[in-house]
């Protein structure tokens, strides 16, 4: 049986869980889906329905996805009908004004912010602009990870800059629950928040590359002792070393609840 028969043989009383956009990397325990051949689903986000049944779905994540999916409503649509009512939409996204990398990429057909997920919430911007569609969700939780030392100014400079200066925030992370009846309540409070930030870091650290026996090859010989580099005698340690304090650094950055 193929991957895509047991996706359509699964029992919806067992909630799937979906990785979207994983042409380089898998999640273990989730159903990995790109249009490259690579993923072990392989459709068209933007134009292939999810070959799963309604309400089947209770997390979503994706990661620098959407952007690239030319009919992204499309695929958000598809996503809201696959998902229960409060599942976990977790997204990873380049910022809106990010010039390098992001702007200046043919391949990245669509910008996106903090707000522009308020477009589907029923109590925000939904319906608006004559939208009718079913599609609704509520945002938990933003993060956003900043560029240089933006991330260690005081709040207030933080958000100004965000909205005015170009460069300044990298990418953000977005916690969203699906809202299929809006009649029935979804959990969007402090606690939930932090439960999905937590859930999205694990994710990202569960993230694994396919075929990836021969770069580990490689990383252990290159770490190994006889090579000399894990020394902090050799040029590499200190260079090691500060890469390390760097990091550290850019981890403060990422700012939550601007």
């Amino acid at each position: 049986m193929s991957r895509s028969d047991e996706v359509q043989a699964h029992r919806p009383e067992e909630p799937l869980r979906l990785n979207l956009g994983a042409a380089k990397t898998y999640i273990p325990g989730f159903v990995n889906i790109d249009i490259d051949q690579k993923a072990e689903l392989t459709l068209d986000l933007g134009a292939d329905r999810l070959p799963f049944p309604d309400d089947s779905v209770d997390v979503v994540v994706s990661r620098h996805t959407l952007e690239h999916v030319p009919n992204y409503l499309f695929a958000l649509s598809e996503i809201h009908r696959v998902m229960r009512h409060d599942g976990e939409l977790l997204l990873s996204l380049p910022y809106v004004t990010r010039t390098e990398h992001h702007l200046v990429n043919p391949y990245h057909l669509h910008n996106f912010s903090e707000r522009s997920f308020d477009f589907f919430d029923p109590s925000v911007m939904k319906g608006s602009a004559g939208e009718e569609s079913e599609t609704a969700f509520r945002k938990v939780f933003v993060r956003f990870n900043y560029n240089g030392y933006f991330g260690l100014a005081p709040r207030f400079y933080r958000v100004w800059a965000r909205k005015h200066l170009l460069n300044v925030v990298r990418q953000f992370d977005i916690g969203l629950v699906c809202i299929k009846d809006p009649t029935r309540p979804v959990d969007v409070g402090p606690e939930r928040a932090r439960q999905l930030e937590q859930r999205m870091d694990e994710l990202k650290r569960a993230r694994t590359p396919y075929a990836v026996e021969g770069a580990q090859a490689a990383a252990t010989t290159a770490e190994s002792p006889s090579s000399g580099r894990g020394s902090l005698l050799s040029p590499a340690g200190p260079r090691r070393a500060l890469g390390r304090a760097r990091a550290a650094v850019k981890g403060r950055r990422e700012v939550r609840y601007d």
